[in-house]
């Protein structure tokens, strides 16, 4: 009875020393590439980031609101990427980019972003191309 206790104690500690030992590194996510959304006439977007240094990356984008208007928006500025997020935030202007290997969901809680009357650039852009993108022609 003692030798079996004794032999389960060491099977399961033996397994906890494995897992323990061997844990799985992974890639850190690298969002470099063009992502896009398009929803016909009710609006379209496309999002480039391009990595400019240690996790440090520089992003664009573009939007244009749905009809009639089709009123747009750009923004291009140099962000932190921290846990696969990056934050803008100026006056009453926030961003939140959160990104995965196959898209950013962009969160934009208030209108003060400079963008065009009724336009906003919160949604699930897919992405669409992991080269480095030509950040000199936002769209």
């Amino acid at each position: 009875m003692i030798k079996s206790v004794i032999s389960i104690v060491l099977f399961f500690g033996s397994i906890f020393f494995l897992t323990s030992s061997f844990q799985i590194q992974h890639a850190p996510l690298n969002p470099t590439g063009t992502y896009e959304y398009d929803k016909g006439d009710n609006g379209n977007g496309i999002i480039k980031v391009k990595n400019i240094g240690k996790d440090k990356f520089k992003v664009s984008i573009f939007v244009v609101g749905g009809g009639p208007s089709h009123n747009m928006g750009e923004f291009m500025e140099d962000l932190k990427l921290k846990n696969g997020v990056m934050i803008y935030k100026s006056g009453d202007c926030e961003l939140k980019f959160i990104f995965s290997e196959k898209a950013v969901k962009v969160v934009q809680p208030g209108w003060d972003c400079g963008f065009g009357m009724g336009v906003m650039a919160d949604g699930y852009y897919k992405k669409t191309s992991s080269k480095v993108p030509d950040m000199e022609d936002p769209y």
